[in-house]
């Protein structure tokens, strides 16, 4: 038995080692206000904490993400969606029509994917209809979850779709919502400039004639498609956030023509904003798949004080396509004091690789949920003049510092039986306790949160500064 003992350790071991998760980072994007210099030292420290944890995570390399293929030429032959996007529609409407709709929610995903890495020559109509039949199949299945966040992405690419007839009322009314959903979020404005008499379209949406302005655009993953007077076509994918996105389109010079080569497959780059959507999990899934990772690490760096910095990360599983929302954190802009908070971020993504927890709703945004630790605020030496703090945060209000005096009352008479010295700290009659209370209210995520936080007592004015943490 004895001899046995070593060899189940072994196979304990190469188990283990089997087991631990195959992770990939995606460099954190920038947010407003912060710098690529602090985003790309916080990505650093980031990855320096996990790969401490060599025993259960197994830290692999970003895929290369090669530019977008060139564009087309004028007088050479017209580009494509690509056989196996086209393949993966077909096979998806067929087992839809067949009732198969694990099979079909499989291969509709592929096809929407595949046919939207390249926006200049997607199939749009296939792509709405494929989008249809996925959250079709979706509550066929029983997966409302998943049917409700395809129909909130299907509404973001076509927010100007009817439903034919023939559809349960229930998938109408889920469809109304998803749309009345999406038009309360923030909207973005989308400006496309391009060679002069070609035609931009938006999802698909023909907009005009070169340059044109969309104002009212749905925050999140789009695709934009420029088409020249003589069958050129340029694409492109953006995400839309609250502010202007400015696209310029190019087809190149006649000194840039040459033979028709095959195009090869191109990795998109998974574009990671302040939101994160069903077409963020589209490349990541693609991004994944490139290095054979199982899980990958997304994070959004914004600026939330004139000191401070915040990031906003999430984990993306790859086998159930669903995102884990990790607890943001705040460091100093000079990335300084980020070292603990990337330690706290490498526990947190150690317990979710093993514990799976809540997936998030999508979708999800990372700038906006409330930071990790507390606020630091500062008092005066004085006392008796309190000072109003701003907390750090996107929706913080003021709170105040509030010193309260008070005199310790004479101790009762002696009964004959002392207390045990450490059940009160010995405080002498008469001395006056200066106690710091802070009251104040935290809003975060549109929720008011208000509490009162006390100071241990002390037999002087406190200064200097003080971590208040809700």
């Amino acid at each position: 038995m004895s001899r046995l003992i070593p060899l189940m350790c072994v196979a304990v071991a190469v188990s283990a080692h089997a087991q631990k998760s195959r992770l990939v980072v995606v460099p954190f994007a920038v947010g407003d206000g912060a710098s690529e210099t602090a985003s790309a030292k916080f990505n650093a420290l980031v990855l320096d904490e996990l790969k401490s944890r060599g025993d259960t995570i197994e830290l692999v390399t970003p895929p290369v993400v090669k530019p977008a293929p060139p564009p087309e030429k004028p007088g050479v032959a017209k580009r494509g969606p690509s056989p196996e996007a086209v393949s993966a529609l077909e096979a998806g409407k067929k087992a839809f029509d067949d009732l198969r709709f694990e099979d079909a929610v499989a291969n509709l995903r592929k096809g929407i994917a595949g046919m939207l890495s390249d926006p200049a020559t997607a199939d749009y109509e296939g792509v709405t209809d494929a989008y249809v039949k996925l959250a079709a199949a979706a509550f066929r299945m029983g997966e409302e979850k998943e049917a409700k966040n395809a129909l909130i992405e299907f509404a973001r690419f076509a927010p100007n779709y009817e439903l034919s007839a023939g559809f349960p009322p229930i998938f109408q009314r889920e469809f109304d919502k998803a749309k009345k959903r999406l038009d309360k979020q923030p909207k973005g404005t989308v400006s496309i400039e391009g060679p002069s008499g070609s035609t931009a379209f938006l999802d698909g949406r023909d907009l005009g004639m070169v340059p044109v302005l969309d104002e009212i655009v749905p925050g999140g993953t789009h695709y934009v498609k420029v088409e020249g007077t003589k069958g050129e076509k340029f694409g492109q994918t953006i995400n839309v956030t609250n502010t202007l996105v400015k696209v310029k389109a190019s087809f190149g010079g006649p000194s840039e023509r040459g033979p028709v080569v095959a195009a090869k497959p191109v990795l998109v780059d998974p574009a990671i904003a302040s939101s994160v959507d069903n077409g963020t999990s589209t490349r990541l899934n693609a991004y994944l798949k490139a290095v054979n990772a199982d899980w990958a690490l997304v994070g959004y760096v914004y600026k939330t004080s004139d000191s401070q910095l915040t990031a906003g990360t999430a984990l993306y599983a790859a086998r159930r396509q669903v995102f884990l929302a990790l607890t943001p954190v705040s460091f100093d802009t000079d990335v300084l004091t980020a070292n603990t908070e990337a330690f706290k971020l490498g526990e947190e993504i150690v317990k979710r690789l093993v514990s799976f927890g809540t997936v998030a709703s999508l979708p999800l945004n990372l700038a906006t949920r409330p930071a990790r630790g507390g606020t630091t605020l500062a008092m005066n030496d004085t006392p008796t003049n309190p000072d109003e703090i701003e907390t750090a945060g996107p929706k913080s209000k003021k709170v105040v510092l509030v010193p309260q005096k008070k005199v310790e009352e004479q101790p009762p008479p002696d009964m004959g039986e002392k207390p045990p010295e450490d059940t009160k700290p010995e405080v002498k009659s008469g001395v006056p306790v200066w106690v710091w209370v802070v009251t104040g209210v935290a809003v975060a995520a549109g929720a008011g949160v208000g509490g009162y936080f006390g100071i241990t007592a002390l037999t002087k004015p406190v200064t200097g500064t003080v971590t208040a943490t809700w």
